[in-house]
C-alpha cells in the first residue's frame, strides 16, 4: 500500500470517464495520510496520568478518536467516489512507463500512506500497555480502530483491483497493514478484561 509510490508525483492514464483520476484518488489517499500523521503527536502525548482522563472526555485518546472518526469520514467520501472508476496503469505525464521505484511522493520527507498509518498505530499499541488497568480506555479506541480498519481495507480492496500493473501490486502493503491494526484493535479489546 505504498500509495504515494504509485500515485502522487505522477499524472496517471485513465480513461476519460473515470468516477475519480488517478490524481484525486493520490490527493485523497494523501488527505487521509496528513490526518493521520497529525495523529501521531497526541499519540506521542499519552501518559499514564492524561490517559484515564478519556472517562471525562479529556486527554489525548479524545482527540485521537475524534481524529480516527474524521478520517473514516474523509475515507468513506474517497471510497463513494469509486464506482466507475476506470482501471489505472502508471504511465508520466509524456506518457513513458515509470519505474515503480520512481513513483515517489512530492518532497524529499513524504511518507507513505502505511508507513504513516503504522507508525501511529505502534505509537497506540505501546501507549495501551500503560493502561492494562484501566479498563475504560480500551472499548473507544478499539471501537474507532475498526472504523479505520473497514475504510482502510475498502480502499487496499478497490486499489488492488484497479491498478493494473503486477510490478505495483499492493497486496503485501495491504496485508502488512491490516497487521498492524489488528493488532492494535487486539491490544485495545484486551484492556476490557
Amino acid at each position: 500500500m505504498h500509495f504515494s509510490k504509485i500515485f502522487a508525483g505522477v499524472a496517471m492514464a485513465s480513461t476519460v470517464m473515470a468516477a475519480l483520476t488517478p490524481q484525486q484518488i493520490a490527493d485523497g489517499i494523501k488527505l487521509i495520510t496528513q490526518k493521520s500523521q497529525a495523529l501521531q503527536a497526541p499519540a506521542q502525548s499519552i501518559t499514564t496520568l492524561n490517559g484515564p482522563l478519556i472517562a471525562i472526555g479529556q486527554g489525548p485518546y479524545p482527540t485521537i478518536i475524534n481524529g480516527f472518526t474524521d478520517i473514516v469520514s474523509t475515507a468513506n467520501t474517497l471510497i463513494a467516489q469509486f464506482p466507475g472508476t476506470a482501471p489505472i496503469t502508471k504511465r508520466s505525464e509524456a506518457g513513458e512507463r515509470e519505474h515503480p521505484k520512481g513513483l515517489i511522493a512530492r518532497g524529499p520527507d513524504a511518507q507513505t500512506f502505511v508507513a504513516v498509518h503504522q507508525a501511529l498505530l505502534n505509537i497506540l499499541i505501546g501507549k495501551a500497555g500503560l493502561f492494562s488497568v484501566v479498563p475504560v480506555i480500551g472499548q473507544p479506541v478499539a471501537t474507532s480502530l475498526r472504523g479505520v480498519e473497514g475504510v482502510v481495507d475498502s480502499i487496499a480492496i478497490t486499489l488492488i483491483q484497479l491498478i493494473r500493473d503486477p510490478t505495483a501490486d499492493i497486496t503485501p502493503d495491504a496485508n502488512s497493514l491490516d497487521a498492524t491494526l489488528t493488532l492494535s484493535i487486539d491490544v485495545y479489546e484486551g484492556l476490557l478484561s
